[in-house]
Formats: structure tokens, C-alpha cells, sequence
């Protein structure tokens, strides 16, 4: 009888703590820092960095460092090329292997108002080099993002974008990120994002963060 009951406490231990490892039932993180070092008239430079994490600052998710070299086309329009480095831990258990990934990305932004509202559209295709403990994968993926905001004040606006993902060798379900929030401009060079960020996974996970963002803006031509 005693090893019944501790049998059956053991499977009700392992089962609770698999079931608290749901990322959907948790609230995460994605921290954003981005600098953009303006060369000349028409170009620039990019850095950017994003962190994910499963919990408010506990149990790693992704983490994603790049680097881009921009071209102003038109007032309305630019474009870019870029490389990034990125490790993924796909599963929230910390025991999983982690994929890491050699990106070259370019991408297009056009700018416009529709009636009085500012609309930004971008689209990037991304050339993925994954690799696993135990395999190795080329990936292409598309992305299109929509994103607008409202101004507020002459320091406060409201951010809005949508984007979605897709990966037509992974998979046919493209994934969806959402995210919304407060926009601080600090002061001429400094913006503080401050908001929500939901992510729809290929798998159909759907993930839930809060998104805390600091982008910088230099001007290189002054010196």
C-alpha cells in the first residue's frame, strides 16, 4: 500500500510540473535595443538585438543579434541587407538542444498615409542556415508587417503592428506576431517602447509577452 501511494504521488508530482511548463500558460518577456548610425545622406547603419524569454526575466527562449547596412530609395522607401546570429530554445523545458542560426535577410519599407493615418508596410525575405546537435537545414522565409502609430503628444504615441511568417519548407501554417503598446520619445534620439506582444506559432502555440524596447538614433555626419 505504501508504495502505491508513492507511485501515484510521484506520477501526480511529474504530471503537475510538466503541466506548469506550458508556455501558453505563462507570461514572458521580448526585450528589444536597436541603434541606427546615420553615414551619409542615404545610408546607415543597424545594430539590433532581441531577447525572448518564456517567464518575466527567467527561463530563456531566443535571443537574436544583427547587424544591417541601409539605403534611403525615396522619401518613402528603403531597403536593407543584413546578417544575424541567433539561438533558439524551442521548448520551454531548459533541458532541450537549442538551434542556432546563421541569417542573411533583406527587406523593403515603403511609408504612406492612408487618408490621415501613417502606414509603414515591410517586406523581408529572410535566407535561414539552421543547425541542431544532429542536423543541419536551409530555410527561406517571407515576412510582411504592418504597423502604424497615433501620436499623442509631442513626447507620446501609440504603436500598433502586425506581422506575419512564412516558411513554405517548414511548414504551410504562417505564424502571426502582434504586438501594441506606449512609444516614449525619450528625447530627440531615444525611443522607449513600452507594450504587448503575442505571437501564433507554425505549431499554433500562442504566446503572450510583455515587450519592453529602446531604440537609438546617431548622426555620424556631425563629426
Amino acid at each position: 500500500m505504501k508504495n502505491l501511494v508513492f507511485v501515484l504521488g510521484f506520477v501526480l508530482t511529474f504530471c503537475i510540473s510538466h503541466a506548469q511548463l506550458n508556455p501558453e500558460d505563462k507570461l514572458g518577456i521580448s526585450y528589444e535595443f536597436g541603434i541606427t548610425h546615420k553615414i551619409s545622406e542615404n545610408f546607415s547603419i543597424s545594430t539590433y538585438s532581441l531577447l525572448w524569454l518564456y517567464e518575466v526575466n527567467d527561463n530563456f527562449n531566443f535571443i537574436l543579434l544583427n547587424a544591417g547596412l541601409n539605403y534611403q530609395i525615396t522619401p518613402h522607401a528603403s531597403g536593407s541587407i543584413s546578417y544575424g546570429y541567433s539561438d533558439y530554445d524551442g521548448t520551454i523545458d531548459i533541458s532541450s538542444p537549442h538551434t542556432l542560426e546563421n541569417r542573411i535577410s533583406e527587406h523593403i519599407v515603403y511609408k504612406h498615409h492612408l487618408i490621415k493615418v501613417p502606414l509603414e508596410h515591410r517586406f523581408k525575405v529572410e535566407h535561414r542556415f539552421l543547425r541542431t546537435p544532429t542536423s543541419k537545414q536551409t530555410v527561406t522565409r517571407f515576412r510582411y508587417r504592418i504597423a502604424t502609430q497615433f501620436k499623442l503628444s509631442h513626447a507620446l504615441f501609440i504603436y500598433l503592428k502586425n506581422e506575419w511568417l512564412l516558411s513554405p519548407n517548414l511548414s504551410n501554417t504562417p505564424e502571426n506576431r502582434f504586438n501594441g503598446g506606449l512609444g516614449i520619445h525619450w528625447n530627440k534620439s531615444s525611443t522607449v517602447l513600452l507594450g504587448y506582444f503575442n505571437r501564433n506559432t507554425m505549431n499554433r502555440m500562442n504566446l503572450h509577452r510583455l515587450q519592453v524596447g529602446l531604440f537609438i538614433k546617431t548622426d555620424w555626419r556631425k563629426k
